[in-house]
């Protein structure tokens, strides 16, 4: 009897059990909103892990500053083959991670007998993946330490920047011309290492010879000098803007929209084509790409309002091989540089002294461009981009100095930046640490000598007086925004503060800089 009530009453607790949902199942039963959220905070996460990954392998270095410029102003005419990798990577890796991770959330909690606090909150878990992915990624890249400068301030402006006004600019009584060459990413590292790059080979042969033998780097040791990468000035509008106007391009919080919304371009800054104008100077700026991009058209029509000659000037005048011919960024570089010795000629003949800026550009990232003047020496293509540029500038220096207004002629020959091309710079760079990048800077022609008998450590913003001093002006304190005459023995601001301690105060909040050269006030 015994045996019967208990085979009866095991039988309902059986029974009764099964009709009981598990303790388990009813804890970490996803309704479908929390599945659509958590398959969104792993897309996010996955999203910011790749493009972690691929701005390090890629362009590992590049400032803060130049990336939040570039995502505020005209990218028109920019070749897109350099973000198709980025595309292809978001493409596939990111819907393949978040299936498999969404699948592992839950055969994990299949396979674990006790449920732990996150199994059971798997939204909460993919929130916080999403969270961590972004602090590691965004702290890699240096943009919470930007960002914490930009609200502290500095008196950097107050205590360093000269407002170039025109009593204080004196042309000399014969004035020269200036022929002022930016090479897109041209830096000293191509260079072999008995001159202080680091290649075996150089890929700069001519420019080498022009540095360290006619022309005037500020060098006095045999090695390159040139430019270091200050802080707005380490891609091609802050450089320029640099070289120019004599201070870099800082973007401010939420205080500027370069080439969208504003109608002028930081109105409070004073460049060297206004200077020139002043003094009869006719001005002309070539490039091979579309002047829209960056907001280069609006700098220059705020600034002298030189001459464009851009892509779509040849395009619509017929002049390139057909209407709509595109390739890279626009038209080559050996097209430039001969649309350039026509508008050279064009201006030694209109009885004005004359300045023309030719910007240069198949030596850009991702890995150049290759034209059909390039030769195959290297087995890396960038390396024969390279080479091709220094073959093709050897070749227009040639031909101007052929011509009878050089000998009036300044000319001035600049990379604006270091190679933004990480994973090529890596390669070149394997063993060597603390390696100093500096861009290409010479002066060939000048009207002055250089007589200090030292290196000098020098930035893009000083390149403003010291053009100016080389074409035979006189300034009067040898300084002009922040940038100091090279020819002359004042301390640069590279040289007082040293570069780290410089970048750091130009990344901090200027009350000057914000009020009279943004605002021009």
């Amino acid at each position: 009897m015994d045996e019967e009530v208990k085979e009866v009453k095991e039988a309902e607790a059986s029974e009764a059990e099964a009709k009981e949902p598990a303790v388990e199942d009813t804890a970490v039963k996803e309704t479908k909103a929390k599945k659509v959220w958590r398959i969104i905070f792993l897309l996010l996460g996955n999203a910011v892990v790749i493009a972690g990954v691929w701005q390090h392998i890629l362009f590992n270095g590049v400032s803060v500053a130049s990336m939040i410029f570039q995502l505020m102003v005209p990218m028109e005419g920019a070749d897109a083959g350099n973000f198709f990798s980025l595309n292809i990577a978001m493409g596939i890796g990111l819907p393949v991670l978040t299936v498999f991770e969404y699948w592992l959330g839950n055969f994990w909690r299949k396979k674990t007998t006790k449920p732990k606090f996150l199994h059971k909150r798997k939204v909460l878990s993919a929130g916080l993946f999403f969270a961590i992915a972004a602090i590691v990624v965004l702290a890699k890249m240096r943009v919470f330490s930007f960002f914490w400068r930009q609200l502290t301030p500095s008196n950097l402006y107050e205590t360093h920047y000269v407002a170039p006004q025109k009593e204080m600019i004196k042309a000399p009584e014969k004035k020269r011309n200036l022929i002022y060459i930016y090479m897109e990413s041209m830096e000293n590292t191509y260079a072999d290492k008995s001159v202080g790059g680091l290649t075996d080979k150089s890929r700069i042969p001519y420019l080498t010879s022009l540095a360290l033998g006619e022309g005037e780097c500020f060098s006095v040791d045999g090695k390159l000098n040139g430019l270091e990468p200050a802080e707005g000035a380490v891609w091609t509008c802050g450089s320029l803007v640099s070289q120019t106007c004599g201070t870099p391009l800082i973007v401010p919080i939420g205080r500027n929209n370069m080439g969208k919304g504003y109608k002028t371009f930081l109105p409070g800054m004073v460049s060297i084509w206004e200077i020139l104008s002043d003094y009869g100077y006719r001005s002309v700026f070539l490039q091979g790409s579309k002047i829209e991009f960056a907001g280069t058209n609006l700098l220059l029509s705020t600034h002298g309002d030189p001459i464009v000659r851009d892509y779509n000037y040849y395009n619509k005048n017929h002049r390139l091989p057909y209407d709509g011919y595109e390739v890279w960024w626009g038209y080559e570089d050996f097209r430039l540089y001969e649309f350039a010795k026509e508008e050279i000629l064009t201006a030694s003949e209109s009885g004005q002294p004359f300045a023309v800026t030719i910007m240069t550009i198949d030596t850009h990232f991702t890995g150049g461009y290759i034209c059909p003047k390039c030769g195959n020496e290297f087995k890396n293509s960038y390396d024969n981009a390279i080479l091709c540029a220094d073959h093709q500038v050897e070749e227009f220096i040639t031909w101007l100095k052929q011509q009878p207004f050089y000998e009036d002629t300044t000319v001035v020959i600049v990379g604006d930046h270091p190679t933004m091309d990480s994973m090529y710079y890596r390669n070149l760079s394997k063993g060597v640490k603390n390696y100093d990048r500096k861009a290409y800077a010479v002066i060939l022609n000048s009207a002055v000598e250089y007589t200090l008998g030292r290196n000098r450590d020098y930035c893009a913003f000083d390149m403003y007086p010291t053009t100016l001093a080389a074409m035979g002006f006189s300034i009067e304190g040898n300084k002009l925004g922040l940038g100091v005459n090279l020819y002359s023995d004042e301390q640069t601001l590279c040289e007082r503060y040293g570069l780290k301690k410089l970048n750091k105060l130009l990344q901090k909040k200027s009350k000057y800089y914000n009020k009279h050269i943004i605002e021009g006030k």
